[in-house]
């Protein structure tokens, strides 16, 4: 039960109370301090059974016909003071998607007035537009149509302990306060540059390059020399590996790392001397 709705239909026709959806549309009245008392509420639809009057708009609580209070003061929109009070309630009942608004005279009674869902726009007596009162439809016309968050109301059914939306004219200032947000241009200061300003003080920006060079887009000139600088780069990684097998080449003289084995030829031994022969017959050996 929201403390803002309090119900005088118990005998009435429409003697149902308002739908959730209603309720929930209804809850700025909290917030301006108003209560409505409820004297003709919701009815049965078409061919479900019971007690029922008018049209379609009373079905299944999705609208009232009330009476406004401001703590225990009635509030009457013949009372010149009172009418501010009345456009407000319309234009937040608007912005939060409440679509039709019924008052004047000729209509009910003093300071009562028709709210609910159903096709948009205000009336007067005899339910025809034309005899709506001047605040009534000022105050409709000038206000934004708030339109129903299907997922929100679904997800706010699931759980109804979540926290619930923003109203609608805190959301369009919010959208308002993003919509006018700057981004800050993108700077070309390189490194050096950044440094330069920070030590100095000073604020030196670097220009944006042009568009075109010779009728070339700078787009594409950047990219080719990008793609000459992948290649050049390739190029000095493979004459890097080259460069270390020419240098590994020289350090090991330029030859094998394998292991060479000598071996004496019988020829290469030392030979002893013959002393002493005459002609190659007798002597000895040292």
């Amino acid at each position: 039960m929201v403390n803002y709705i309090r119900y005088a239909n118990q005998n009435a026709t429409r003697n149902q109370q308002l739908s959730e959806d209603l309720l929930k549309r209804l809850g700025f009245l909290e917030k301006m301090g108003i209560t409505a008392e409820v004297f003709s509420g919701g009815q049965p639809g078409k061919g479900e059974g019971g007690g029922r009057v008018g049209s379609t708009r009373h079905d299944h609580g999705h609208a009232a016909d009330v009476r406004f209070f401001q703590g225990d003061k009635p509030l009457d929109w013949s009372n010149p003071e009172h009418v501010p009070i009345f456009e407000e309630i319309v234009r937040n009942g608007k912005a939060n998607g409440v679509s039709g608004f019924g008052a004047g005279p000729g209509y009910m009674s003093k300071g009562s007035m028709h709210i609910g869902m159903g096709n948009p726009g205000v009336w007067g007596a005899g339910g025809k537009g034309d005899n709506a009162p001047s605040w009534l439809r000022d105050a409709y016309n000038g206000a934004p149509s708030g339109k129903p968050d299907v997922i929100a109301e679904v997800l706010a059914a699931a759980n109804p302990d979540a926290p619930q939306a923003l109203p609608q004219p805190e959301l369009q200032s919010l959208a308002l306060a993003t919509d006018t947000k700057e981004t800050a241009p993108k700077s070309n200061n390189g490194i050096l540059v950044d440094a330069f300003n920070k030590i100095t003080g000073k604020n030196v920006q670097v220009p944006q390059p042009p568009k075109e060079i010779f009728g070339v887009e700078t787009g594409k000139v950047t990219n080719a020399l990008s793609g000459i600088g992948d290649f050049a780069k390739a190029l000095g990684e493979s004459d890097a590996q080259l460069n270390k097998q020419i240098q590994a080449s020289a350090r090991s003289g330029g030859r094998s790392d394998t292991p060479v084995e000598f071996t004496m030829m019988p020829s290469a031994l030392p030979r002893k001397k013959k002393k002493g022969s005459l002609g190659g017959l007798g002597g000895f050996y040292v």
